[in-house]
């Protein structure tokens, strides 16, 4: 089995086990826009929540 996948599975695993959008939005924040101050963690989820509600079923 090829080292790509393996680390692909690994890291969708370590995904579904943790939630970690959090960590990934401050790093694509300091990434695409340094000069801003990231949202805290409390009003990130929130705003992840209403995104999702938004969506509707299955991102429709």
């Amino acid at each position: 089995m090829p080292t790509t996948v393996i680390r692909t599975a690994w890291t969708g695993l370590c995904r579904i086990l943790k939630d970690d959008s959090y960590e990934r939005y401050l790093e694509e924040q300091a990434r695409v826009a340094p000069d801003e101050p990231p949202l805290d963690r409390q009003t990130f989820k929130k705003k992840q929540i209403l995104l999702t509600l938004g969506r509707g079923c299955c991102g429709r």
